[in-house]
């Protein structure tokens, strides 16, 4: 019995500190406002709130899920109680009811102090923001060790919510790959993210992890080849006008230079950092 109440213990606690989140409310952050004036035409306040109180709109709940998903900020004030209880995850069910309960009333804050929005939380977007929240996902103890003996203090905590949100199932090589990654990569704060969101996006897409240097060239050299690709098609855009060159079939490559080329220095701060010993030089490939 005593397992139960402690189970309820937690299970409650952690629905007051996701309520207190709703209660302190959102703000629309860029990427909502351009998708609410891309989709809306720039609506008023008083008539996105028309929208958002419109259970008919079938635009609706895309906005509302898009409004309501947790962000990092959300997640790092949770992200140290997840961390401390063993969740499981039929406990998303005992939080979500607790929240439900209460029938939260959240604010919607527009940015730059221009209004705000008072919202009854949906059960669907309750529902939808605790499952997101990955309660019941455990970081792997070596890496929560190399995490708390190598990150500084300030981004610890974004790293274990990063870890906690990706996709992939960590295997011992890519656990062993992203200890010796927090212990080498000795790069200023905003780079360091950059640099673990594409590993932790580039692990998503390697089914053989068994020689990550290896896979890390290959994805280097395909985008070598799209970059000769970018550059052949602006010198051909040079001598002629994209009509012409549709007309003749030529196929424009959809990729953008700058993003290519900051992914290359990526994987070579990365492969300098971890492997400098096999690899001399990022001039070499």
């Amino acid at each position: 019995m005593q397992k139960v109440k402690s189970d309820n213990k937690k299970c409650f606690l952690l629905a007051e500190k996701i309520e207190r989140i709703f209660r302190d409310g959102f703000v629309l952050s860029d990427d909502v406002m351009h998708y609410i004036d891309s989709t809306f035409s720039n609506p008023s306040i008083n008539e996105l709130e028309e929208i958002i109180y419109d259970e008919h709109n079938c635009e609706r709940d895309p906005l509302i899920e898009l409004i309501f998903f947790p962000d990092e900020p959300a997640q790092i004030k949770l992200e140290e109680f997840l961390e401390s209880k063993d969740f499981k995850k039929e406990d998303e069910e005992k939080v979500i009811n607790y929240i439900l309960n209460k029938k939260l009333v959240t604010t919607i804050h527009f940015p730059e102090n221009k209004g705000s929005i008072k919202f009854i939380v949906p059960e669907l977007s309750a529902l939808q923001f605790v499952s997101r929240l990955n309660i019941s996902k455990k970081l792997n103890k070596k890496l929560l060790k190399a995490i708390n003996k190598f990150v500084s203090d300030k981004c610890r905590t974004s790293v274990k919510v990063k870890l906690r949100n990706a996709m992939t199932v960590l295997s011992e090589n890519k656990i062993k790959f992203l200890s010796s990654f927090f212990e080498k990569l000795k790069v200023e704060e905003n780079y360091f993210f950059k640099c673990l969101d594409f590993m932790l996006d580039f692990f998503d897409g390697i089914k053989d992890d068994k020689n990550i240097l290896q896979s890390l060239l290959d994805k280097k050299e395909l985008y070598f080849q799209d970059l000769q690709k970018a550059v052949k098609f602006e010198e051909l855009l040079n001598k002629n006008n994209m009509e012409e060159l549709i007309s003749r079939g030529v196929r424009i490559p959809h990729v953008h230079k700058e993003e290519i080329m900051h992914k290359i220095v990526i994987i070579d701060t990365i492969i300098l950092a971890l492997y400098r010993k096999q690899y001399s030089s990022p001039l070499e490939r």
